[in-house]
């Protein structure tokens, strides 16, 4: 394969895997089409996710669509079932056709033909770890701004504290839709922890110091995680987003109406009329959402001391290039390297100003790329 081909089996495989460790995540057993995926990507996906063993809210189980009858079958490669399941057992994996979502069948698949829907389906049952969830959330595993979700991340702060103060944080702390966006996505995965470790204690487990210390700190998760959904429903409604956050929501809610249309075909083959006319209603309020996101002009984000910073980036790089010219430096050039290291800071100091949480990570769809840009 080209290294073109290579990015892109990665990047798809990446994709559908991301999907399916934050389905596990949330103890959701959920369906994906392979239409269109080859060889290479099926390889991938393996390796990069379902090989692994993954955070889970529970046993969960993957169907994938890998074939189906005269109307399907240009869009799935017709040897799918041979290399998922030789990428498969090259994983670990065994063939067991009574597998289901249980501890037991973990690291299993099982091939089924639908003649009804005349749909070809591989069930896989990945390894799981049911721990993992209150584990990262604790801190084991990576967390909010700054990295560990230990007692100073945002996410524990916001679970630790009254559904007030948290209102607060989140009001001061995530001014954007993709800020509240990643803190909803992190406080998800504290829930999970707290219904793990409700779950283990109702099992009568001894509960380490740690996650003890944990799960009396957890106040009203719930409510909080139900207003963030308001106020990112607000923000929608108002076209309180950026040009990128737009490009984003627009973009998964294309993949849903994708997914609805194969939900609606099927349950014109089943004919079951009202899941149908359910679906259509749906489709048509997504729809509906998608044109309204679309009319809004993108508001716009500015990055504190935006102009003295890029005025400082300019005056670093000139430095840095006397500093690495050839031969020896006059005193000119000297006099001015010596205020490197106080331009240096200056700019360490004002890109950790005023920096609200996950502002790196949704940087990309917050700023414009010559914002965004250092130069």
């Amino acid at each position: 394969r080209t290294s073109t081909d290579r990015l892109f089996s990665v990047e798809m495989a990446s994709k559908l895997g991301d999907e399916i460790k934050d389905n596990a995540l949330s103890g959701l057993s959920e369906q994906y089409d392979l239409a269109g995926f080859s060889p290479a990507w099926i390889q991938d996906l393996v390796t990069g996710c379902l090989g692994q063993t993954l955070s889970a809210k529970t046993y969960v189980g993957c169907k994938f669509v890998i074939g189906g009858g005269k109307k399907a079958r240009g869009k799935y490669d017709p040897d799918m079932l041979k290399h998922f399941t030789e990428a498969l057992r090259g994983a670990g994996f065994e063939d067991d056709r009574g597998a289901s979502a249980c501890k037991e069948c973990m690291g299993a698949y099982k091939y089924q033909h639908d003649t009804d829907q005349d749909l070809k389906y591989l069930h896989v049952f990945p390894k799981v770890d049911l721990s993992a969830a209150a584990a990262e959330a604790a801190g084991d595993g990576a967390g909010g701004a700054g990295g560990d979700a230990g007692p100073t991340s945002p996410e524990y702060q916001c679970v630790a504290c009254t559904l007030e103060e948290f209102q607060d944080l989140v009001a001061m702390n995530t001014p954007s839709f993709s800020q509240k966006r990643s803190l909803l996505k992190r406080m998800k995965v504290m829930q999970s922890a707290l219904e793990m470790l409700e779950s283990m204690l109702c099992e009568q487990q001894t509960l380490t110091e740690q996650e003890q210390e944990m799960y009396d700190s957890m106040v009203d998760v719930e409510a909080k995680i139900e207003h963030l959904n308001k106020e990112l429903e607000k923000m929608v409604a108002k076209g309180r987003l950026t040009k990128g956050e737009q490009k984003q929501m627009v973009d998964d809610l294309a993949k849903k109406l994708e997914e609805m249309d194969v939900a609606i075909a099927t349950a014109d083959a089943e004919g079951k009329a009202k899941k149908r006319d359910a679906l259509e209603a749906a489709k048509k309020k997504a729809e509906d959402k998608v044109t309204h996101i679309s009319e809004f002009k993108p508001i716009v984000y500015t990055m504190a001391n935006e102009k003295e910073l890029n005025d400082l980036r300019r005056e670093l790089a000139a430095l840095e290039k006397i500093e690495n010219k050839s031969g020896l430096l006059k005193g000119d050039d000297l006099a001015k390297l010596a205020k490197k290291p106080n331009v240096e800071k200056r700019i360490a100091d004002m890109e950790g100003e005023d920096k609200g949480w996950f502002e790196d990570e949704c940087r990309d769809v917050l700023f414009t790329p010559a914002a965004a840009k250092p130069a």
